[in-house]
């Protein structure tokens, strides 16, 4: 309520505090509470540059609150600012008075006492005059002012029209209208910067419209309303193909003269036909629902903000390689992916492929993970690429189905924070039914893959499982509880740093041995040679030899201490 009483009294504050100021200049001249002769010598030798630091000091403050204006864009208000008028008031006065007194001390130096009034008369009129002229400055601003609000003005109606013809001509049922419209509008939002996302927002809403892409060619049997329904869904393709153009040419930060930043784009449940953000930049894009027909290129695209996939069809090639999702991440939930999927040395913030299904294969090589990277019930029909993936966080796996080969090889997961039931990677439930190969894979935190089905063969070789010195003494190194398998297995010059269970690294062994007693495989006699571990050096190696019954455990402590300072040992 009170804000809006004081909004009510606006026009009237400037006359308010004007007021106040001459009243309390009035009562300091009547009532002697300055010294003006002491104030007047000690300003008369200063009187130019103090009269310039007034003028300096008014015109400082115009530019900033323009600059001001120019951030923080606000309904214009009618008339001048009480503070305007305050300020070129006190201007206008100083300037006045620091003239008139400098003049009259000019003045008392005349002669006789006739001359030095005369003087005194003019020095009175020329400081006045000088205080007017002042006054001519300040309106000379405000008339400037003034026209460059009419500009303004006239510009803001100017882009009005243009912007509601624009709009118009979109809704028109011929295609080179709407082409027409379309382009008008590229027109209006690369000359006016602050309009920019306002008319992405309406392209946006434009291909949001629904729509069916036409045939290739219509059928011979098709009738005349048939073959043209097929020509005006043949231009409306043109128009979106116009529309998405335009979003891609002006979100390339390499085309400088043509580049719109912080742009935000919302196609949700849009059919896009051969989409590409090609090295583009965004804030941030949603396309939940959307459909995308033909190839979907992405490649070096960035996404500040992140990006929302969820629910998307892919019916081509899907690539995002080197794209960089940060912010808020990268999210595919739902997705699902009909062709080829490549994100090859992308880099995805809190990247979630929940659900996900890939029918051709799926290319992760190379990427960085930064925090979680959730493939929870995703299917992989196709081959699986992970190979030297750098997961910075938790891999979570969980539930996952890998039809076609999985390639983890020299994949590195790390889990930089630990808390509770936290692992660097999760393979719970998770169903290898082709092969599945981790050589030089690198674990560090616990590594899980109870109830995992391996169906093809699986590789560990020269794979390191590490917990790090922040992991508890209970903590497990690697889990294979209740692994099914019935392809071969090899786990070969395996490296374990750290100590897991009160068992030490001996879970691990016989976890393997289960696993090799289920899939009926043999393990060669160095497969665990280079196991590094202190606590193998206070306990002992176990080295496994081929024989009757198929698979022997012998503990020999020398065997390992001469194995881990580089010398042969016995067969």
């Amino acid at each position: 309520m009170s804000g809006s009483l004081w909004r009510g009294w606006a026009p009237a504050r400037g006359a308010l505090v004007l007021s106040g100021v001459a009243l309390l200049a009035a009562m300091a001249v009547l009532f002697g509470w300055v010294d003006w002769l002491a104030l007047g010598r000690w300003a008369r030798p200063l009187a130019v540059p103090l009269a310039l630091l007034a003028v300096a000091v008014g015109g400082l403050a115009v530019a900033v609150a323009r600059r001001r204006g120019e951030r923080t864009p606000r309904a214009r208000s009618v008339g001048m600012s009480w503070w305007v008028v305050v300020a070129a008031a006190i201007v206008v006065a100083a300037v006045g008075w620091v003239a008139t007194s400098w003049l009259l001390g000019e003045a008392n130096q005349a002669g006789d006492a006739d001359k030095r009034a005369a003087a005194r008369v003019e020095a009175i009129k020329t400081g006045l005059g000088i205080g007017a002229g002042t006054t001519g400055i300040f309106a000379l601003l405000l008339a400037v002012r003034r026209q460059q609000h009419s500009e303004n003005d006239a510009a803001e109606k100017n882009v009005t029209e243009l912007y509601t013809k624009a709009a118009d001509q979109l809704g028109s049922d011929e295609a080179p209208v709407r082409l027409a419209g379309l382009y008008a509008l590229e027109r209006l939002a690369h000359n006016n910067p602050g309009q920019r996302q306002s008319i992405v927002n309406v392209i946006c809403a434009y291909l949001r419209m629904p729509f069916s892409p036409p045939d290739a060619v219509p059928s011979a049997a098709a009738n005349q309303t048939q073959v043209e329904e097929h020509q005006r869904r043949v231009q409306e393709r043109e128009v979106r193909l116009a529309a998405q153009r335009i979003l891609f040419d002006h979100l390339q930060p390499q085309e400088r003269g043509k580049f719109w930043a912080d742009i935000d784009l919302d196609l949700t449940n849009a059919n896009l036909i051969n989409f590409t953000l090609k090295s583009c930049r965004v804030e941030t894009a949603f396309f939940r629902g959307a459909t995308f027909t033909g190839e979907a290129m992405f490649d070096e695209a960035t996404f500040t903000r992140g990006a929302r996939f969820d629910d998307v069809t892919f019916t081509g090639d899907a690539s995002f390689d080197h794209a960089t999702f940060t912010s808020l991440g990268a999210a595919f939930d739902g997705a699902t992916f009909l062709d080829v999927a490549r994100f090859h040395h992308a880099t995805l913030t809190h990247a979630s492929f929940r659900e996900v299904t890939f029918i051709g294969s799926a290319g992760f090589s190379f990427v960085t993970f930064i925090d979680t990277a959730t493939f929870t019930g995703t299917t992989f029909t196709g081959a699986a690429w992970f190979d030297h993936a750098d997961f910075n966080g938790e891999a979570i796996f969980t539930g996952a189905t890998f039809t076609g080969a999985a390639e983890f090889t020299g994949a590195t997961f790390t889990c930089p924070t630990w808390s509770g039931d936290v692992a660097s990677a999760e393979f719970t439930g998770t169903t290898f039914t082709g092969a599945a190969r981790f050589k030089y894979a690198s674990f560090t935190g616990t590594a899980r893959f109870n109830d995992a089905t391996f169906i093809g063969y699986i590789e560990f070789d020269d794979v390191t499982f590490e917990l790090p010195e922040l992991f508890s003494y209970s903590t497990a190194l690697v889990e294979f509880d209740r692994v099914t398998t019935a392809g071969g297995v090899r786990f070969a010059r395996v490296a374990l740093i750290g100590i897991g269970y009160s068992g030490g690294p001996g879970r691990v062994l016989r976890a393997a041995l289960q696993i090799a007693r289920a899939s009926n495989a043999i393990l060669d006699p160095q497969d665990f040679a280079t196991v590094t571990s202190q606590w193998w050096i206070n306990r002992g190696f176990v080295r496994l030899k081929r024989s009757r019954p198929r698979i022997r455990v012998v503990t020999d402590r020398r065997f390992a201490v001469r194995q881990l300072s580089g010398r042969r040992g016995r067969g």
